[in-house]
Protein backbone atom coordinates (compact mmCIF):
# COMPACT_ATOMS: atom_id res chain seq x y z
CA UNK A 1 0.00 0.00 0.00
CA UNK A 2 1.66 3.72 -1.14
CA UNK A 3 2.41 5.33 1.94
CA UNK A 4 0.10 7.95 1.85
CA UNK A 5 -3.31 5.50 1.17
CA UNK A 6 -1.74 4.03 4.28
CA UNK A 7 -1.78 6.82 6.40
CA UNK A 8 -5.69 7.75 5.40
CA UNK A 9 -6.46 4.54 6.41
CA UNK A 10 -4.73 3.94 9.54
CA UNK A 11 -6.72 8.09 10.20
CA UNK A 12 -10.28 6.58 9.21
CA UNK A 13 -9.69 3.96 12.37
CA UNK A 14 -10.17 7.29 14.99
CA UNK A 15 -12.26 9.42 15.63
CA UNK A 16 -11.25 13.13 13.88
CA UNK A 17 -11.33 14.94 17.27
CA UNK A 18 -9.07 12.44 19.36
CA UNK A 19 -5.88 11.56 16.92
CA UNK A 20 -4.68 12.48 13.82
CA UNK A 21 -2.25 9.79 12.26
CA UNK A 22 0.04 10.96 9.09
CA UNK A 23 3.08 9.87 7.48
CA UNK A 24 6.07 11.95 6.18
CA UNK A 25 8.13 9.59 4.53
CA UNK A 26 9.50 6.98 7.31
CA UNK A 27 7.86 8.87 10.31
CA UNK A 28 4.88 8.48 12.00
CA UNK A 29 2.91 11.10 13.46
CA UNK A 30 0.57 10.81 15.68
CA UNK A 31 -1.25 13.63 17.07
CA UNK A 32 -3.77 14.37 19.70
CA UNK A 33 -6.20 16.42 18.55
CA UNK A 34 -8.14 17.33 21.55
CA UNK A 35 -7.46 20.72 21.43
CA UNK A 36 -10.64 21.63 23.33
CA UNK A 37 -9.96 20.15 26.61
CA UNK A 38 -6.45 20.33 26.01
CA UNK A 39 -5.73 17.02 24.77
CA UNK A 40 -7.11 15.38 28.26
CA UNK A 41 -6.95 11.68 28.02
CA UNK A 42 -10.04 10.31 27.75
CA UNK A 43 -10.54 6.89 28.18
CA UNK A 44 -11.75 6.88 23.95
CA UNK A 45 -8.37 8.66 23.52
CA UNK A 46 -5.87 6.43 25.50
CA UNK A 47 -7.89 3.40 23.31
CA UNK A 48 -7.24 5.20 20.11
CA UNK A 49 -3.07 6.07 21.17
CA UNK A 50 -3.12 2.24 22.55
CA UNK A 51 -4.38 0.84 19.12
CA UNK A 52 -1.70 2.68 17.01
CA UNK A 53 1.49 2.12 19.07
CA UNK A 54 0.33 -1.95 19.05
CA UNK A 55 0.11 -1.38 15.33
CA UNK A 56 3.98 -0.52 14.45
CA UNK A 57 5.50 -3.48 13.87
CA UNK A 58 9.61 -4.07 13.99
CA UNK A 59 10.63 -3.62 10.54
CA UNK A 60 8.05 -1.86 9.11
CA UNK A 61 8.39 1.17 7.04
CA UNK A 62 8.09 3.34 9.92
CA UNK A 63 11.71 4.03 11.54
CA UNK A 64 10.00 6.99 14.10
CA UNK A 65 6.87 7.95 15.78
CA UNK A 66 6.48 11.38 16.37
CA UNK A 67 3.87 12.30 19.21
CA UNK A 68 2.40 15.41 19.71
CA UNK A 69 -0.43 17.63 20.77
CA UNK A 70 -2.44 20.24 18.88
CA UNK A 71 -3.91 23.65 20.50
CA UNK A 72 -2.45 25.09 23.49
CA UNK A 73 -1.10 21.98 25.65
CA UNK A 74 0.90 18.85 24.86
CA UNK A 75 -1.54 16.91 27.56
CA UNK A 76 -3.01 18.18 30.01
CA UNK A 77 -3.23 14.72 31.78
CA UNK A 78 -6.60 12.63 32.92
CA UNK A 79 -9.73 13.75 31.76
CA UNK A 80 -11.76 15.16 35.00
CA UNK A 81 -14.89 15.30 33.77
CA UNK A 82 -14.56 11.30 33.50
CA UNK A 83 -12.87 11.01 37.01
CA UNK A 84 -16.40 10.92 38.42
CA UNK A 85 -17.95 8.10 36.37
CA UNK A 86 -15.16 6.16 37.10
CA UNK A 87 -14.71 6.50 40.70
CA UNK A 88 -18.55 5.50 41.12
CA UNK A 89 -17.76 2.60 38.63
CA UNK A 90 -19.60 3.96 35.25
CA UNK A 91 -16.92 4.32 32.91
CA UNK A 92 -14.04 6.70 32.80
CA UNK A 93 -10.51 6.80 32.04
CA UNK A 94 -9.31 3.05 33.05
CA UNK A 95 -6.04 2.79 34.35
CA UNK A 96 -5.82 -0.22 32.95
CA UNK A 97 -5.83 1.10 29.59
CA UNK A 98 -3.23 3.76 30.48
CA UNK A 99 -0.83 1.49 31.78
CA UNK A 100 -1.30 -0.48 28.87
CA UNK A 101 -0.72 2.53 26.51
CA UNK A 102 2.78 3.21 28.71
CA UNK A 103 3.99 -0.05 28.08
CA UNK A 104 3.20 -0.23 24.55
CA UNK A 105 4.88 3.29 24.08
CA UNK A 106 7.99 1.70 26.10
CA UNK A 107 7.79 -1.66 24.00
CA UNK A 108 7.02 0.34 20.61
CA UNK A 109 10.24 -0.94 18.26
CA UNK A 110 10.93 2.26 16.88
CA UNK A 111 12.29 5.08 18.61
CA UNK A 112 9.32 7.59 19.92
CA UNK A 113 10.16 11.19 19.90
CA UNK A 114 7.68 13.57 21.92
CA UNK A 115 7.47 17.10 21.19
CA UNK A 116 6.05 19.15 24.05
CA UNK A 117 4.50 22.41 23.77
CA UNK A 118 2.28 24.27 26.58
CA UNK A 119 1.23 21.83 29.64
CA UNK A 120 2.74 18.38 30.10
CA UNK A 121 0.76 17.33 33.02
CA UNK A 122 0.01 14.02 35.04
CA UNK A 123 -0.66 11.03 32.14
CA UNK A 124 1.04 13.76 30.33
CA UNK A 125 3.87 13.64 31.75
CA UNK A 126 3.85 10.03 31.95
CA UNK A 127 3.70 9.75 28.04
CA UNK A 128 6.81 11.66 27.55
CA UNK A 129 8.45 9.08 30.15
CA UNK A 130 7.31 6.17 28.40
CA UNK A 131 8.69 7.79 25.17
CA UNK A 132 12.70 7.71 24.23
CA UNK A 133 13.59 11.30 23.39
CA UNK A 134 11.70 14.07 24.79
CA UNK A 135 11.94 17.78 22.78
CA UNK A 136 10.30 20.26 24.79
CA UNK A 137 9.53 24.07 23.52
CA UNK A 138 10.31 26.83 26.08
CA UNK A 139 7.92 27.63 28.02
CA UNK A 140 6.47 24.23 28.36
CA UNK A 141 5.20 23.56 32.22
CA UNK A 142 5.18 20.21 33.48
CA UNK A 143 3.53 18.69 36.91
CA UNK A 144 2.65 15.23 38.26
CA UNK A 145 -0.18 16.78 39.86
CA UNK A 146 -2.25 13.96 40.98
CA UNK A 147 -1.75 14.34 44.77
CA UNK A 148 -3.47 17.42 44.66
CA UNK A 149 -6.99 15.80 43.15
CA UNK A 150 -6.82 13.18 46.64
CA UNK A 151 -5.30 10.86 43.56
CA UNK A 152 -1.90 8.60 42.96
CA UNK A 153 -0.28 8.79 39.53
CA UNK A 154 -0.21 4.84 40.20
CA UNK A 155 -0.71 3.80 36.11
CA UNK A 156 2.11 6.10 35.21
CA UNK A 157 4.29 5.31 38.07
CA UNK A 158 6.23 2.51 36.71
CA UNK A 159 7.14 4.71 33.55
CA UNK A 160 8.14 7.52 35.83
CA UNK A 161 10.47 6.13 38.13
CA UNK A 162 12.00 3.75 35.37
CA UNK A 163 12.74 7.38 33.37
CA UNK A 164 13.48 9.72 36.37
CA UNK A 165 14.63 7.03 39.57
CA UNK A 166 12.76 6.18 42.59
CA UNK A 167 13.99 9.44 44.48
CA UNK A 168 13.05 12.13 41.70
CA UNK A 169 10.20 10.41 40.69
CA UNK A 170 8.92 10.49 43.99
CA UNK A 171 9.79 13.74 44.87
CA UNK A 172 7.71 15.24 41.95
CA UNK A 173 4.91 13.44 43.08
CA UNK A 174 4.59 14.59 46.53
CA UNK A 175 5.51 18.05 45.68
CA UNK A 176 3.01 17.96 42.43
CA UNK A 177 4.43 21.19 41.70
CA UNK A 178 4.67 22.99 38.31
CA UNK A 179 8.04 23.14 36.76
CA UNK A 180 9.46 24.36 34.03
CA UNK A 181 11.76 23.19 30.95
CA UNK A 182 14.91 23.66 32.97
CA UNK A 183 14.23 21.73 35.81
CA UNK A 184 13.10 18.61 33.13
CA UNK A 185 16.23 18.79 31.33
CA UNK A 186 18.19 18.69 35.15
CA UNK A 187 16.09 16.05 36.00
CA UNK A 188 15.88 13.63 32.82
CA UNK A 189 12.37 14.13 31.73
CA UNK A 190 13.46 16.77 28.83
CA UNK A 191 16.22 15.76 26.43
CA UNK A 192 16.48 18.95 23.94
CA UNK A 193 15.16 22.23 24.15
CA UNK A 194 14.01 24.74 21.42
CA UNK A 195 13.54 28.08 21.44
CA UNK A 196 9.45 29.57 21.43
CA UNK A 197 8.18 28.84 17.98
CA UNK A 198 10.98 26.55 16.84
CA UNK A 199 9.69 23.52 18.26
CA UNK A 200 9.38 21.84 14.69
CA UNK A 201 13.00 23.04 14.10
CA UNK A 202 14.59 20.96 16.45
CA UNK A 203 12.26 17.95 16.18
CA UNK A 204 13.70 17.95 12.59
CA UNK A 205 17.21 17.62 13.68
CA UNK A 206 16.38 14.92 15.94
CA UNK A 207 14.47 12.62 13.28
CA UNK A 208 17.16 13.66 11.32
CA UNK A 209 19.71 12.09 13.54
CA UNK A 210 17.97 9.08 14.08
CA UNK A 211 17.84 8.65 10.76
CA UNK A 212 21.62 8.36 10.41
CA UNK A 213 20.94 4.92 12.48
CA UNK A 214 20.38 1.35 11.73
CA UNK A 215 16.75 0.38 12.41
CA UNK A 216 17.77 -2.86 13.71
CA UNK A 217 20.07 -1.59 15.79
CA UNK A 218 17.96 1.18 17.20
CA UNK A 219 15.42 -1.73 18.05
CA UNK A 220 18.05 -3.70 19.57
CA UNK A 221 19.30 -0.80 21.77
CA UNK A 222 15.44 -0.13 22.88
CA UNK A 223 14.97 -4.26 24.20
CA UNK A 224 18.46 -4.09 25.51
CA UNK A 225 17.48 -2.71 28.92
CA UNK A 226 14.71 -5.51 29.18
CA UNK A 227 16.94 -8.48 27.85
CA UNK A 228 19.91 -7.61 30.90
CA UNK A 229 17.20 -6.50 33.94
CA UNK A 230 17.47 -8.81 36.51
CA UNK A 231 20.20 -11.17 34.89
CA UNK A 232 23.32 -12.01 37.64
CA UNK A 233 26.87 -10.64 36.80
CA UNK A 234 27.71 -14.00 35.15
CA UNK A 235 24.84 -13.92 32.70
CA UNK A 236 24.54 -10.22 32.55
CA UNK A 237 28.38 -10.32 31.05
CA UNK A 238 27.75 -13.53 28.65
CA UNK A 239 24.57 -11.58 27.27
CA UNK A 240 26.25 -8.43 26.37
CA UNK A 241 29.70 -10.42 24.43
CA UNK A 242 26.48 -12.61 22.63
CA UNK A 243 24.89 -9.31 21.26
CA UNK A 244 28.01 -7.18 20.50
CA UNK A 245 28.79 -10.60 18.45
CA UNK A 246 25.18 -10.93 17.28
CA UNK A 247 25.46 -7.38 15.74
CA UNK A 248 29.16 -7.50 14.14
CA UNK A 249 28.27 -10.54 12.13
CA UNK A 250 24.93 -8.94 11.53
CA UNK A 251 23.56 -7.12 7.91
CA UNK A 252 23.67 -4.13 9.43
CA UNK A 253 27.11 -4.48 11.17
CA UNK A 254 28.88 -5.47 8.23
CA UNK A 255 27.11 -2.52 6.17
CA UNK A 256 27.67 -0.35 9.23
CA UNK A 257 31.37 -1.22 8.89
CA UNK A 258 32.18 -1.40 5.53
CA UNK A 259 30.48 2.23 5.04
CA UNK A 260 32.79 3.65 7.64
CA UNK A 261 35.32 2.22 6.04
CA UNK A 262 34.84 2.98 2.00
CA UNK A 263 33.70 6.46 3.41
CA UNK A 264 29.89 6.26 2.26
CA UNK A 265 26.78 6.75 3.63
CA UNK A 266 25.42 3.84 5.25
CA UNK A 267 22.16 2.25 2.93
CA UNK A 268 19.85 2.85 6.01
CA UNK A 269 20.87 6.66 5.88
CA UNK A 270 17.58 8.37 5.17
CA UNK A 271 17.73 12.14 3.96
CA UNK A 272 15.91 14.20 5.81
CA UNK A 273 15.22 18.02 5.79
CA UNK A 274 16.35 20.80 8.83
CA UNK A 275 16.76 23.81 8.56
Amino acid sequence: MPMDMEAQSLSLLTEPNEVMTRYEGPVQWITLTRAARRNALSRSLVDALLGHFQSIQEGSATRVVVLTGEGSAFCAGGDISEYADAATSRGGTSAEGLAALMAAIEACPVPVVAGVHGAAYGGGLGLLCAADIVVAEEGSRFSLSEARLGLVPAAIAPCVIAALGVRQARALMLLAAPFGVDEALRVGLVHRQAPAGALRTVMDETIADLLQSAPGALSMIKRTPRLLDGLEEAARRDAVVRLHAERLASDEGREGLGAFLEKRPAAWVHPWPTP
